[in-house]
């Protein structure tokens, strides 16, 4: 297997020649480059995205190899606790196993039947955007700190409501208008 140490033109990989290689493509990028991603960040990234893309032919009975790769790719992100309102760093990680199809109408056959994603295959794959795509996914619906968060939320003391007239229960006015009838 061959393994591509350098930073790859990850904007152009040839899948069918990654897969027939059975060879490794992997680099770094830095966070800040994957726009769509920090736009979905409590704070702005830092720190690099490292990535790899791992191509495989897969002998087929009666046809043509079938074209997978495995793509992996692992950054720290920063995101808002949803309990505390602070900053929670968040490890995402992402690996998918990816089947090729030779055109849109086979990759939607086959991704009914696969549990695996099933792309068509293109002349050129923009590995980074697929990347960026997958660690989007891979974003927690709700972020919050493990456990408890280091500052909780302050909360109202009892007494900061005395003085104040009781909030007017809105119920109230169509139980008055229902008993006029």
């Amino acid at each position: 297997m061959a393994h591509k140490d350098r930073d790859p033109d990850a904007r152009a990989v040839n899948v069918r020649a990654l897969c027939q290689e059975a060879a490794t493509l992997q680099g770094r990028w830095p966070l800040s480059t994957l726009t769509r991603l920090a736009q979905s960040l409590f704070e702005p990234p830092t720190g690099d995205v490292t990535w790899a893309a791992t191509g495989q032919e897969v002998p087929a009975p009666g046809g043509e190899p079938e074209l997978w790769m495995e793509l992996q790719a692992h950054a720290t992100v920063t995101l808002q606790c949803q309990r505390c309102l602070k900053a929670v760093r968040q490890a995402l990680a992402v690996d998918r196993r990816l089947r090729f199809a030779r055109s849109e109408q086979e990759a939607e056959k086959l991704d009914e039947d696969l549990e695996e994603d099933v792309l068509a295959l293109q002349p050129r794959l923009d590995l980074r955007d697929l990347a960026e795509d997958e660690l989007i996914l891979a974003l927690p619906l709700v972020a919050r700190h493990e456990g408890t968060c280091p500052e909780p939320l302050p909360q109202p003391a009892a007494d900061d409501t005395a003085g104040e007239p009781p909030a007017a229960n809105p119920f109230a006015a169509l139980a008055a208008l229902k008993g006029r009838n």
